[in-house]
């Protein structure tokens, strides 16, 4: 069971941080960047995204409690916000970023910092990640020990995420357009299937089905 539970939580990690996806995007931003500068700032965005999801974990449920929304009307939203961003990924046609959005044409960011927008958020810690850090910690669901091994994961998969964009030069090379194309579909695949469960769970949950 605990198997099966660190394994859900790095399938759906994984793909909606997506970090093969993030590699043509970290490139495009940083692209009139100088080696140290993009190491920087992928050092500084991993970290910045961290500490958001973080919070949403510690604090989420909180909130949802204070406004009086149940979990299983956040888990049915929150899933079909994933399901929305899984069509997304698997129909969209082959997508490119807007590569100079706050870099001038010397490499410098016009006074934003980009490891924060748009790496950082939406990027990393997007709507995806952060509605699924809050619905893998829900706390009527998971114990105290589950929702840290969740964050365990998430870091973990936030470390590859970092290793992919050190490394995002020679992995697009590696994968080219069209691998990297084909993985996003696949993946968003995969997020499509665990947002129907959830969506699922949500409604036996608010109907109490069992």
């Amino acid at each position: 069971m605990l198997s099966q539970h660190i394994v859900t939580n790095a399938v759906t990690f994984f793909v909606v941080v997506n970090p093969l996806g993030l590699v043509p995007l970290f490139i495009a931003i940083t692209r009139n960047e100088p080696p140290e500068s993009r190491a920087d700032i992928a050092r500084r965005g991993v970290v910045i995204a961290a500490i958001i999801l973080i919070m949403f974990i510690a604090v989420g449920q909180i909130l949802l409690n204070a406004m009086g929304i149940s979990l299983s009307s956040f888990r049915i939203a929150g899933s079909l916000v994933l399901l929305v961003i899984a069509m997304r990924m698997i129909l969209e046609d082959e997508h490119g970023p807007e590569p100079t959005s706050g870099v001038a044409s010397d490499g410098s960011t016009r006074g934003r910092d980009i490891s924060v927008f748009p790496l950082a958020l939406p990027y990393i810690a997007g709507p995806g990640a952060i509605m699924a850090s809050m619905l893998l910690t829900d706390n009527d669901r998971f114990s105290i020990p589950q929702q840290a091994m969740t964050t365990v994961v998430l870091l973990i998969v936030l470390a590859f995420t970092y290793g992919m964009l050190l490394a995002a030069e020679r992995v697009h090379r590696m994968l080219g357009s069209t691998g990297a194309n084909v993985l996003t579909r696949v993946m968003g695949l995969v997020l499509a299937a665990l947002a129907v469960e959830g969506i699922l769970a949500g409604i036996r949950g608010a109907f109490s089905l069992g």
